[in-house]
């Protein structure tokens, strides 16, 4: 995934926030970024264009890609950028859209791994078994604890808590 600059990422999260029907203008990102954002503006859309991030379907329209929204979601995680304007209702509804997209895919890719046969997970569990009993018996006391045997199992197989 590419790493962006916090003014890359805010560039990102406007044209996202302030497109209608999927596209919004170059002038209407950036009239609403600050006003150091707005001096570089056009060498950030010009490098998000390149990095395929952002696409030009029209002259001076820009819209997000898919490998953009995926972008965004992965840099929104880990930044730690203060937004200090108080005019961004757009760009709050568009950060709490991103946390849906976001929880969404955690949610759809964990399902694919809850899904274990029996006969596998009996495997599995047999094997963190016996791996405990086995370090615990060297140390001389056997005191097998379900818990940790779960936690294991869980952390090896992506298992949830309902499983």
């Amino acid at each position: 995934m590419t790493k962006l600059t916090t003014d890359q990422l805010i560039y990102l999260l406007y044209v996202l926030a302030y497109s209608d029907d999927g596209t919004v203008t170059r002038g209407t990102v950036k009239r609403h970024l600050s006003k150091e954002q707005q001096k570089d503006a056009s060498n950030t859309c010009d490098f998000l264009c390149q990095q395929n991030l952002l696409e030009s379907p029209k002259k001076s329209r820009l819209s997000v890609t898919e490998q953009g929204k995926k972008a965004l979601l992965a840099n929104l995680q880990s930044t730690d950028y203060k937004f200090e304007s108080s005019k961004g209702q757009k760009v709050l509804n568009t950060l709490l859209y991103c946390l849906t997209l976001t929880s969404s895919q955690q949610n759809s890719s964990t399902t694919i791994f809850e899904d274990m046969e029996f006969e596998v997970f009996v495997e599995q569990f047999r094997k963190i078994y016996l791996e405990e009993r086995k370090q615990q018996e060297l140390r001389g006391v056997v005191a097998i604890r379900s818990r940790e045997i779960c936690q294991k199992l869980k952390e090896s197989n992506h298992i949830s808590q309902l499983l």
